[in-house]
């Protein structure tokens, strides 16, 4: 008799035990997109997806290679070996100062001279007119995007030099290789760790990191955590003709000091799904449709 009724509870308990996951399978298929539930990569890193495109129809790399006055993809990875004066005129940038000024300002005055001449080009209204707006709609919008009427996506997104700085025999022992750095950041940092919220974006904005070079990983990539404050910090690893989705609105991310021998210069760009899109308030915010965002599939593209 006990053990008929030991029996009993072991299968009372089984029976709780299935339908508690069933339950939480279906509770974590109403909340979950199709894409995340299906096309992650990983079902630890669930908001990530790599998407690729046409280098032929959209030649990024040339694009951006032409505006920086490189002849090829590789040259803009050996942007480092440059100096601040061959890209921004000379009477902002005290030459006399090059041989003095430290490694690190060295760093920042380049990192700045190559943002305004990239600013200054036609080649930066080329992809903002042309490129982006089709990314949207024929790459992000038919590969996960494809029941949305709307496309709402950021019009003039920044192209980000993340300058190669590697360590001196000096720095080996000491620097900080912790991920995030102690303090978020460290001498180097293109962007501190932070989640795009905290500077106001609004819910439902999805990321895209689309890197120009032949290769982006390690120290010359983006970490990001899979999940928010989930802290398993990874670089994104990409070939050119490859672009990252993501969630940077809650996922923390930064780019700490580029101690590789490679440059990084890459696109970041935000896509609203119609469907989340939320109207702000009238002349409140920054983040306004028209002005900040556009939508692609309102556009006369060819």
């Amino acid at each position: 008799k006990t053990l008929k009724l030991h029996c009993i509870k072991l299968w009372c308990l089984a029976l709780v035990s299935l339908f508690a996951q069933n339950s939480v399978h279906a509770l974590s298929s109403t909340i979950l997109s199709p894409t995340q539930q299906t096309e992650a990569p990983t079902a630890i890193r669930k908001y990530e997806r790599v998407l690729s495109f046409d280098t032929n129809e959209y030649p990024l790399s040339d694009i951006v290679a032409e505006a920086m006055g490189c002849n090829t993809i590789d040259e803009l990875g050996k942007l480092h070996l440059r100096e601040p004066e061959e890209f921004r005129d000379q009477g902002k940038i005290r030459a006399s100062l090059a041989s003095t000024r430290s490694p690190l300002k060295r760093v920042e005055l380049l990192r700045r001279a190559l943002t305004d001449k990239w600013k200054m080009s036609s080649q930066k209204r080329q992809w903002e007119n042309d490129c982006l707006p089709r990314i949207v709609r024929d790459v992000v919008g038919r590969e996960v995007m494809g029941q949305e009427t709307k496309l709402i996506y950021q019009r003039a997104p920044m192209l980000r030099f993340h300058i190669a700085w590697p360590l001196s025999a000096d720095e080996v022992e000491v620097h900080d290789n912790s991920m995030p750095p102690m303090g978020g950041r460290n001498p180097g940092t293109l962007a501190g760790l932070h989640t795009d919220s905290e500077y106001g974006h609004p819910e439902g904005e999805v990321n895209f990191f689309l890197p120009v070079n032949a290769r982006t990983s390690g120290t010359n990539s983006l970490f990001v955590e899979g999940e928010a404050d989930r802290g398993d910090f990874e670089p994104f690893a990409l070939n050119y003709g490859e672009m990252m989705m993501w969630n940077g609105n809650s996922c923390r991310h930064c780019s700490p000091r580029n101690i590789s021998n490679q440059t990084r210069v890459s696109f970041d760009f935000r896509v609203i799904p119609g469907s989340l899109w939320k109207e702000p308030p009238k002349k409140k915010g920054f983040f306004q449709l028209g002005s900040y965002y556009l939508d692609a599939t309102a556009l006369e593209l060819d």
